[in-house]
């Protein structure tokens, strides 16, 4: 199950780093997907509830330099994503007693994938051959993507943003 979440949200993190648009953005070449991106914001708009505190267990931990997801697009049509496994991260109260205890997960995992792009159309095919196609925008180096790619019960309306490095 974990494995599947985690696959499910390289998707979706891969879907936002390769987006295009009309304005200047790339228009869907190749060549300006290539390189790593990392993701950097959840743009949730009336958020409650387990959103609400997702993102802010997010900014918490982005603006202490955890790296939570990223991914290498190469231009021999691979990508690497590297990911942080949060099913400890918030479960501590810290020492102070002030709230809880969030530090970037040490453990990460890497999943390397295929990876083509037709247009706004990102395509990811896993080592299993399973693939999965998404709508990307790309403004300079930012990506944002649909947050339901990442989960599709809890993020709907959500958007992830990535930034190229």
């Amino acid at each position: 199950m974990k494995t599947r979440i985690a696959l499910l949200f390289l998707s979706a993190t891969l879907l936002l780093a390769c987006s295009s648009d009309n304005d200047g953005e790339n228009g869907g070449n190749d060549n300006s997907l290539i390189g790593t991106w990392s993701f950097t914001e959840l743009i949730v708009d009336d958020a409650d509830g387990e959103i609400k505190l997702a993102n802010e267990v997010i900014q918490v931990l982005i603006s202490q330099g955890c790296d939570i997801l990223s991914f290498e697009f190469k231009s021999d049509q691979t990508m690497q994503a590297e990911y942080r496994d949060f099913t400890q991260t918030g479960t501590d109260v810290n020492s102070g007693g002030t709230g809880l205890l969030i530090e970037c997960p040490e453990n990460a995992e890497i999943t390397s994938s295929t990876w083509s792009l037709e247009g706004d159309q990102l395509t990811i095919v896993d080592n299993d051959g399973m693939s999965d196609t998404v709508t990307i925008k790309l403004y300079g180096d930012t990506l944002t993507v649909s947050a339901e790619i990442i989960d599709e019960d809890n993020l709907a309306g959500a958007e992830a943003v990535f930034q190229k490095n």
